[in-house]
Formats: structure tokens, sequence, C-alpha cells
């Protein structure tokens, strides 16, 4: 008789275990979709900011009214010779 109480437990049991299995994943779910929500705001306030525009406006190419654009090259190959202890000049 204590046999049969004893398997009627495992089904419930393992239920059980699942549970809070599927519990401790959600939570460290909604934990990192809390942390993401916090960035995009972080990002969303940033974005209406005079700065953002202007940074964003300068990634693109643009410059403002008056201003020269200089395109620099070769700073890869420069950085390299750099880090190698070559000592090259820029040409």
């Amino acid at each position: 008789m204590l046999l049969v109480v004893a398997v009627g437990y495992v089904q419930p049991l393992r239920a059980y275990r699942q549970a809070g299995d599927d519990v401790a994943a959600r939570r460290a779910q909604v934990e990192r979709l809390e942390q993401r929500n916090e960035r995009l705001e972080r990002q969303l306030d940033e974005a209406g900011t005079n700065e953002f525009i202007e940074r964003s406006a300068r990634r693109l190419g643009l410059v403002k009214p008056g201003e020269r654009l200089f395109v620099v090259t070769g700073l890869d190959q420069w950085k390299r010779d750099r880090q190698g202890g070559a000592g090259a000049r820029l040409p």
C-alpha cells in the first residue's frame, strides 16, 4: 500500500520541480528584459539631444556651414606600423 502511495507522489513532485525551474527561467528572462528596457530608455533620452543629432550627422559625413571636411586615410596601416615599433610615418 505504501508503495502505491509513494508512486502516486512521484509525478506531482516532478511537476513541482519542473514548475520551480520554469519560474527561475522566467525570472532570469524578466531581469534581462528589464535591463534591456533600461538601456533602450537611456538611448531614447539621449536621442533627443542636440549632441546626439550632431554626432549622427557627423557619422554621415555632414558638416556645418562654413566648416571644411577633411578625409584622412591610411590610419589603420599607420596604427599597425606604430604598434609594430617600426616608427613609420604617414606619407
